[in-house]
């Protein structure tokens, strides 16, 4: 498996123990970084995410179940577990995503990283009223599928 691959797994493993260090020596000094919410350019802008995004979780860490690599891209699949306090009163919760990584040439430091999910399963579904309403979308979206308009 990749160097750099084998890194990021590690370093998500606990995602609220990470510091400052440890993102500069994964990520390249021009990283971009991309998820649903944010697009982050450059190594100082990926640390300071890190350290955002951090703050208002109980937990997070990621387990990986899928990896695939073609040459310096590759593909990670996995379930990040989370707690905010203000989701679902707290408890934990599991989201399914994956991220596509490129790595630099060396295999030692990550020059691009998208992370594609579902932010309304994430956020949006966990707010009680709200996630009432998107669920119940959802699944006339999902029934109206076979049906002939």
């Amino acid at each position: 498996m990749s160097q750099a691959v084998t890194k990021l797994k590690a370093l998500y493993a606990n995602f609220l123990t990470v510091d400052a260090k440890s993102v500069a020596d994964l990520y390249a000094e021009s990283v971009v970084f991309r998820d649903p919410v944010h697009e982050v350019k450059g190594l100082q802008a990926m640390q300071a995410y890190f350290a955002g995004v951090s703050q208002n979780l109980n937990e997070c860490r990621f387990e990986f179940d899928r990896v695939v690599g073609a040459g310096t891209w590759h593909s990670l699949w996995w379930v990040m577990h989370y707690r905010h306090p203000k989701l679902q009163g707290g408890k934990q919760l599991h989201l399914r995503g994956a991220s596509l990584i490129q790595i630099d040439a060396r295999d030692t430091q990550v020059i691009f990283h998208e992370d594609v999910y579902d932010l309304g399963a994430m956020v949006y579904e966990q707010v009680p009223l709200l996630g009432t309403v998107i669920r119940h979308v959802k699944g006339r979206l999902g029934d109206s599928g076979g049906e002939n308009g």
